[in-house]
């Protein structure tokens, strides 16, 4: 056993290996196949053989920074997402005594007290001052 591990360590020596695209891909294989077994669309099979294959490429490529430039935009993607979703999850939750608005200068998304009137609002991205009416 020890023997064939060896050879899997060698074989796998200057290789890619997993990463998080590779993670996602995976993920999304198990969810293709999940649809597929209960679905039979022929389409769904083949769009899951593809993804694998590609996990898998990417897995044994030799490329190594070509990988890893792959897996930065991916995550950048990702983690664009996950702060957009992150946001709409504090602007749920805070819906009844809070009002999300945004910077007119930098864009920031900014919350202010949900109380009518005319507010005047700071932005601490930009430092600047601004007047909102809610």
């Amino acid at each position: 056993m020890r023997r064939f591990l060896y050879r899997i360590v060698q074989f796998m020596n200057g290789r890619y290996g997993h990463d998080n695209l590779n993670l996602f891909l995976l993920g999304l294989w198990l969810f293709l196949e999940i649809i597929w077994t209960i679905s039979r669309f022929w389409v769904i099979g083949v769009l899951g053989i593809l993804v694998i294959v590609i996990a898998i490429y990417r897995s044994l490529s030799k490329n190594i920074q070509k990988r890893m430039y792959e897996n930065r935009k991916f995550m950048n993607i990702f983690n664009s997402l996950k702060r957009n979703i992150n946001l709409l999850r504090r602007m749920w939750r805070d819906r009844d005594s809070y009002k999300y608005i945004k910077c007119p200068n930098c864009r920031a998304q900014l919350r202010v007290k949900k109380v009518k009137g005319e507010h005047r609002v700071h932005c601490p991205r930009c430092n600047r001052d601004f007047q909102k009416k809610i």
